[in-house]
């Protein structure tokens, strides 16, 4: 999978073009580790479908029919006290880190204003959602992380939330392809695209290998061996991928199929190193790519 920090930007943006000034409507929990929100605005209305599984954590809109229990859990009745009616007023990402913060004005049981944040971290199996108070505290989380799970970093109501630690690399967000380049040719040697990876944070194995794969056409050259008219291809690939993110220049939902109709992989822009083995195909939205992408999975 490719749900990495700069396809979450750009799903962000997606989502808070859509959802400005929705409120919570409903909230269901179909299973342990997910939950659907359905949001309402002036004209119109979405499901919005995050999970903390390890195996497919993520958020987006969903059109998939869920069952739901005849007893909501603890975590999703929490929720319903806590955020139905609450107006979403920012959703929020730190660089191209792999969590996205939902803010919402809510009105609590005394009839005061209160600011709470539904903080949606997907990173792997260490994937969680958590809703915190507007003074920092945890008020829950779908998944309780005692001091015996983690010493670092435990999830617990009434602790302090801490931010996920930020991973190490240069953030291509804030670091121009130049810096990044430099960074590159002054590490280790290697194939390229193990050093993007390893200098860069916020993009998966997928973007990495493609970045490489259009710098040295198809060779994912060792970095010694670059030349430079290489290290100019990879400063503007570097500069494309950027750009897709931050501006959407050449952004696009970009779903890879198998010959045999399973999905593959997906990206914010058209994949190209693995040829005619994989067909492309360019999606309405990122909401519309993953739920697609998943469902396809799940049926497969």
């Amino acid at each position: 999978m490719a749900l990495d920090g700069a396809f979450l930007a750009c799903l962000r943006q997606e989502l808070a073009d859509t959802l400005t000034d929705a409120r919570i409507d409903k909230i269901h929990q179909p299973g342990r580790e997910e939950l659907v929100i359905a949001l309402r605005w002036k004209g119109g209305a979405e499901k919005l479908y995050l999970s903390a599984g390890a195996n497919a954590p993520r958020l987006h809109f969903t059109t998939q029919m869920l069952e739901n229990p005849a007893q909501p859990p603890m975590f999703c009745m929490l929720l319903r006290k806590r955020l139905t009616g609450g107006r979403l007023c920012a959703i929020r990402q730190e660089g191209w880190e792999r969590a996205l913060y939902l803010d919402f004005d809510c009105i609590n049981e005394l009839g005061d204003p209160v600011r709470l944040t539904l903080a949606v971290e997907i990173m792997g199996r260490h994937s969680n959602i958590i809703l915190i108070g507007q003074d920092g505290i945890i008020i829950d989380s779908i998944k309780r992380v005692d001091p015996a799970m983690s010493s670092v970093r435990p999830i617990l109501p009434g602790l302090r939330y801490e931010v996920p630690p930020p991973a190490e690399g240069l953030d291509l967000s804030v670091a121009t392809p130049d810096e990044v380049v430099t960074a590159i040719r002054e590490g280790k040697d290697g194939p390229l695209s193990k050093a993007i990876q390893k200098t860069v944070t916020g993009l998966s194995p997928l973007s990495c290998r493609e970045i490489a794969y259009r710098a040295t056409a198809g060779e994912d050259s060792p970095v010694s061996a670059l030349t430079d008219r290489e290290w100019k291809k990879l400063a503007d690939c570097l500069a494309r991928t950027r750009n897709a993110v931050l501006t959407g220049e050449r952004r696009v939902p970009y779903l890879l199929v198998k010959p045999d109709g399973t999905p593959q992989e997906f990206s914010f822009q058209p994949i190209i190193q693995y040829g005619p083995s994989v067909s492309g195909q360019e999606m309405t939205s990122f909401s519309e790519l993953l739920d697609a992408f998943y469902a396809r999975r799940a049926a497969a």
